[in-house]
């Protein structure tokens, strides 16, 4: 008998699963509903080996900017840039770049397509009933959908993982500034790097990307506190890195409080952010989805069935993201440090940048192997 999935959402996560379970001949219906899609995703090492294995990078490769150094840098007393460490990525060999979210996202989908196998829904879920034997999906239009296996990846604030979780009370809203300069000065001084710019307000990133096909330069501004915004720089060097004439759009990176929580309930598993969010400050929100998507794809290959493979995804990688996600938070509190531990934190990168990197960094970056 043909397997038949749901899919609740329209972006990242949704589309790579579908890609995964229609080459497993599973017939899906996926409801895209509402489609934004900012910027560019950061792809670290990791990500990179797990995209390799679930797309042809040929495709992708001409839209990949890859960066060779990491730049951190602080703005000192006199508002200018200091350098406190430089990470060359050549050395170990590292593919790490960048590739906009919205045409990622289109490369899946349409090898998802492919199969001919999917039903695509233009509109959101607005409610799950569950029954017995299945879930009741209802739209934003009343319209009724029966449901027996479904992946819920509409995000943390999605319908999906209420209907599991229960409630959202635990989930904190960071705010992101974000934006993109098609300034190709401001492009030529970004190139082939990842500039992480520490203010006392927060912190910058600063990286290279191609979007709708031209040379841009991705602005990352995250706040130490909600009420901050990204600060005037009046400085006309700083201007040609920094243009003052940048227009942020105000996002919000929402994460789970380090509660753990069911990630499964009556046919419905939460995959991706749904499930278990990851702070902004490791950029593996978007990379630990690729290789949960890979983990799956072996599962699949290995013929295990839908309630077994979240059975394995529990045991194998629910904690692993557990921990990223609490070693994130502690990263954003390092970048965000003020006073005595700022001094500290400075200190520490000028004195041991890379024993730092190797500590913090190369763990995450380093693929587990699924096959």
């Amino acid at each position: 008998m043909k397997k038949h999935l749901t899919i609740i959402g329209g972006g990242f996560s949704s589309w790579i699963a579908a890609s995964v379970f229609a080459k497993s001949n599973y017939s899906i219906d996926i409801f895209e509903g509402k489609k934004e899609y900012f910027g560019s995703q950061q792809i670290t090492p990791n990500g990179w080996k797990a995209l390799s294995n679930l797309i042809e990078l040929k495709y992708i490769q001409k839209y990949f900017e890859p960066f060779y150094d990491i730049y951190i840098k602080k703005f000192n007393s006199n508002n200018n840039l200091e350098l406190l460490y430089k990470h060359n990525l050549l050395e170990p060999h590292y593919n790490y770049g960048s590739i906009e979210r919205k045409s990622i996202i289109n490369f899946f989908k349409k090898d998802a397509l492919k199969s001919n196998i999917i039903n695509v829904h233009n509109t959101c879920v607005a409610n799950i009933i569950s029954n017995s034997d299945y879930n009741e999906l209802i739209d934003e239009e009343g319209k009724i959908y029966e449901a027996k296996l479904i992946i819920g990846a509409d995000g943390i604030n999605g319908v999906s993982r209420k209907f599991v979780v229960g409630s959202n009370n635990n989930i904190k809203k960071k705010k992101i500034y974000r934006t993109v300069s098609f300034d190709l000065n401001t492009y030529k001084l970004s190139k082939s790097i990842l500039q992480v710019l520490i203010h006392e307000n927060g912190y910058y990133v600063i990286y290279p990307a191609i979007i709708d096909n031209k040379k841009a330069t991705n602005y990352i501004f995250v706040p130490n506190k909600n009420v901050i915004g990204p600060p005037s720089l009046n400085d006309k060097i700083l201007n040609y890195l920094i243009p003052k004439d940048l227009k942020w759009n105000t996002t919000y990176s929402s994460f789970n409080n380090e509660e753990k929580n069911s990630i499964f309930k009556n046919g419905l598993f939460l995959f991706g952010d749904a499930g278990i969010a990851i702070p902004p400050h490791t950029a593996q929100a978007g990379n630990q989805i690729l290789e949960e998507a890979l983990f799956i794809k072996k599962l699949l290959h290995d013929n295990y069935e839908f309630n077994e493979i979240v059975n394995k995804f529990v045991k194998e990688r629910y904690l692993k993201k557990c921990m990223l996600a609490k070693k994130s938070s502690i990263i954003g509190e390092i970048l965000n440090a003020q006073k005595i531990t700022r001094l500290l934190r400075d200190y520490s990168f000028k004195l041991n940048g890379a024993g730092l990197f190797d500590k913090i960094l190369s763990p995450i970056w380093t693929s587990e192997s699924y096959d």
